[in-house]
């Protein structure tokens, strides 16, 4: 992820993004601004359109999971790790899948 998708993504609908990303970036929203409750067969149906069972499952959980990491650490002020302005991981503690995508920042969406 770089600067460019990020502006994209603050006005998903209206970009460039994939129809893959929109639908991701939809259910994200959807399950954060409005906990969910939009989401049902017609949603999911297109949803499905773009992503496996597996696939919308393991989004959902994903998306979950980085919701909670976000409450938890305003709840107790703990600020991301960035140095001069970007993100920073340590890549021995991002799994194996998602290396690349720290590893490999000019990978295009």
């Amino acid at each position: 992820m770089d600067e460019e998708m990020i502006e994209k993504m603050k006005d998903h609908q209206n970009s460039d993004l994939s129809d893959r990303i929109k639908s991701a970036l939809d259910l994200t929203e959807d399950f954060i601004m409005n906990h969910a409750k939009g989401v049902d067969d017609p949603y999911m149906a297109r949803l499905k359109q773009h992503f496996t069972d597996a696939e919308v499952v393991e989004l959902t959980v994903a998306i979950g999971i980085w919701d909670s990491v976000h409450k938890f650490n305003n709840v107790f002020d703990v600020h991301p790790p960035v140095t001069d302005g970007l993100f920073t991981v340590d890549p021995p503690d991002v799994p194996e899948p998602m290396r690349q995508h720290i590893m490999n920042p000019g990978n295009k969406y």
